[in-house]
């Protein structure tokens, strides 16, 4: 066997513990605490709690550390007195993913240890998943799913890293539905969770990368995914039939966050339609329809036509049925079709702030789950009871905010320069946003992506480091139609730039910033605006930071061309063609208009980015240089694009708040050059304490 889980020990214990939090003060010239970037970045293992379907019994994952790969798998009898814990079981280095209940006498448990695989005849050994399948009161024989397939499956190498549920078959409690490759092809594969033995019901090719089913767990949907993961065609049939119709095909891009053009949004209301969440021909936003499944044809929109993008269906985890959904213009709007879920739906939502983000599971028995977010509140999960009206706190994602009072965040609307209408997020730090506070102007990635109304880890720590947060929606971004997020297209530099400097103007001018006192800055593209803020209207800005950015755009189309067509098809629509529209590209690319910075520039770049190339920010680099603006560039040689690392993305905050306070914030004036190591003579640097790691 690739795992060995048996002899796994067992013992008791209570629910999971809350962590303490970071101290936050106001801000008030140099704060004598600073929140130190961890407090932001630390999140709970993201093992999710999970009900069983009667809801009798709740599996939870006990871990001991942060920093420990697993730990105890914990299963309650939430009808006992007390709520009984009737097994825990070691699961210490193991990485659980989730648990999933494949009916009331089996969790499935899905981990990643370290085994080996046939690769070209040689045993490799590397990261693998397993799906495991545990008797809740007793769990020291538990059965590994596929051991009946080893050459075929169980020691294929692209299972060592793909595991997943499509069907819990609710007709069948013996099985469940699992996708897994034989080869190269991804087939559905029939699994007893009793005695871990499979059988392959569909095949797929290999490209081949999701299945979804209907009521009846015959698949409906599948789809297929070319040009390494940017081009995705939709496959669907109707019950019954055999051969598959091409229904979808669509594009997706490295940097954009746009809905998908077609994606399975629930079953629908007979076995011969399922309800999709995308964006028909012809219609501007994205939204949730019902889909007859042997015509392919769309039916009426639900909820009626929207200026905006419907961003997410919720959808039962077990049964797949529709609940509602999410829409999300300025702020998030829920929309519940279930009868009885909507009655007590209405009733938890009075139980928590207005602007809280409430995303609830379908009912198991009279019990529930539903996940809870907002603007204060990073994320936490909660266990609902119908029959006795409680309500219990199960886990937060970042324990160390769980019990902090972060920053308010205000809705901004304003008019850009051409009397369009836009609007763009406050994140105030505490005390308010004031005539004299400095401000980051922070915009978005992507570009087809979009601020949100719910947490930010960056605008929190930032204003909780004692600034103003401005994330303007600028033109480009998604969310609010193909033909607002087109009108970005080619303009890289141009509209996209002046609705960031327009709205930079109208807090200005209301009296919530400093015009003396503001920088810029930015992730991805994000990068890029800030960086072209910088150039372009350097009287606004006293500094600039850019990580992972685009900085010349010829020579980044023209890499995604040579990479990928899909991908290159896209900036060129994006951005531009890198010959007919060369002239319109140097003119808008940072590179070029080096000379004009005015203000000291911080880079950062990843040696792991495989979306922006690290040869952008060392041409940037390089140009700053020889025009001898001041600047710094840390290179992170195991970061990627999105510095998922905790210790780059602590050490990518820290030196940018560093920079901030030394331009802006209270230490500004006290260095002659802001990237020093050493602070100034005599005058120690405030929350030097705190600064974190530089980059490794």
């Amino acid at each position: 066997m690739l795992l060995c889980v048996y002899g796994l020990r067992a013992g008791l214990a209570g629910l999971v513990a809350i962590l303490a939090g970071c101290l936050v003060t106001d801000y008030a010239g140099a704060q004598e605490f600073r929140p130190h970037p961890d407090s932001f970045l630390r999140t709970a293992n993201h093992t999710l709690p999970e009900l069983s379907p009667e809801g009798r019994y709740l599996a939870i994952v006990d871990y001991g550390s942060e920093a420990s790969a697993g730990g105890d798998l914990v299963i309650y009898d939430l009808d006992s007195p007390q709520r009984q814990t009737i097994s825990r079981t070691d699961l210490t280095g193991y990485n659980v993913h989730y648990l999933i209940w494949a009916n009331e006498q089996r969790l499935l448990v899905i981990v990643e240890t370290v085994g080996y695989v046939e690769f070209r005849g040689q045993r490799v050994h590397v990261p693998v998943f397993r799906t495991l399948s545990f008797d809740p009161y007793d769990t020291s024989r538990p059965v590994v799913l596929f051991q009946n397939e080893r050459q075929n499956v169980f020691r294929n190498v692209n299972n060592a890293f793909w595991s997943s549920v499509a069907d819990l078959l609710e007709h069948d409690p013996a099985h469940v539905l699992i996708p897994a490759f034989r080869g190269n092809n991804l087939d559905l594969w029939r699994v007893n969770v009793f005695t871990g033995d499979a059988t392959s019901v569909e095949r797929g090719n290999d490209n081949t990368r999701y299945w979804f089913t209907g009521p009846t767990g015959e698949a409906v949907m599948r789809v297929d995914v070319y040009s390494q993961g940017r081009r995705y065609t939709a496959f669907t049939r109707a019950p019954g039939e055999r051969s598959w119709q091409r229904t979808a095909n669509y594009l997706t891009n490295e940097l954009a966050e746009a809905p998908p053009e077609f994606a399975f949004a629930g079953h629908g209301d007979d076995a011969g339609s399922i309800f999709v969440f995308g964006r028909p021909e012809g219609e501007d936003t994205v939204g949730i329809y019902p889909f007859n499944l042997a015509n392919s044809a769309f039916g009426t929109l639900l909820g009626g036509a929207l200026d905006f993008d419907i961003t997410q269906s919720i959808i039962d985890s077990r049964t797949r049925r529709l609940l509602g959904y999410v829409r999300t213009n300025r702020q998030h709007d829920v929309e519940i079709f279930d009868a009885d879920l909507a009655a007590v739906y209405a009733d938890i939502v009075r139980e928590f702030p207005d602007e809280s983000l409430i995303i609830p599971d379908g009912f198991r028995g009279t019990r529930m789950l539903f996940y809870v977010s907002g603007p204060d509140e990073p994320g936490a999960m909660y266990l609902y009871d119908s029959r006795t009206h409680e309500m219990m706190h199960l886990r937060s994602l970042r324990p160390s905010l769980a019990n902090q009072r972060l920053a308010e965040v205000e809705i901004v609307e304003y008019t850009a320069r051409d009397g369009t209408g836009l609007f763009a997020y406050l994140t105030l730090p505490q005390g308010g946003a004031q005539a004299n506070t400095p401000l980051l102007v922070l915009p978005h990635g992507g570009p087809e992506a979009r601020d949100v109304y719910g947490f930010d880890l960056l605008a929190q720590f930032f204003a909780n480091s004692g600034y103003t947060v401005l994330q303007p929606n600028f033109r480009g971004s998604a969310g609010f139609g193909r033909r607002f997020a087109e009108a970005g297209y080619g303009q890289w530099g141009g509209v996209m730039q002046t609705d960031i400097e327009d709205a930079l103007a109208h807090v200005v001018e209301n009296g919530r910033a400093n015009p003396d006192r503001v920088c810029i800055g930015g992730f991805s593209y994000g990068g890029y605006a800030a960086l072209m803020g910088g150039a372009l209207t350097p009287g606004l800005y006293q500094c600039v930071f850019a990580a992972a950015p685009v900085t010349d755009l010829e020579s980044f189309v023209r890499h995604w061309q040579r990479e990928d067509d899909a991908a290159g098809e896209y900036w060129e629509m994006s951005i531009g063609h890198p010959r007919r529209d060369r002239e319109r590209l140097a003119a808008m690319s940072p590179t070029e208009l080096a000379d004009r910075y005015t203000m000291p520039v911080f880079l950062a770049h990843g040696g792991e980015d495989e979306i922006v190339p690290m040869e952008q920010s060392e041409m940037m680099a390089a140009a700053l240089a020889e025009a001898g603006v001041a600047h710094d560039f840390a290179i992170y040689d195991r970061a990627d694009h999105s510095f998922s690392r905790r210790l780059d993305m602590r050490s990518v905050l820290s030196l940018t708040r560093q920079l901030l306070d030394r331009t802006i914030g209270p230490d500004r004036g006290r260095y002659d050059n802001v990237f020093s190591e050493s602070p100034p003579q005599n005058a120690p640097l405030a929350g030097a304490a705190d600064a974190g790691p530089g980059p490794k």
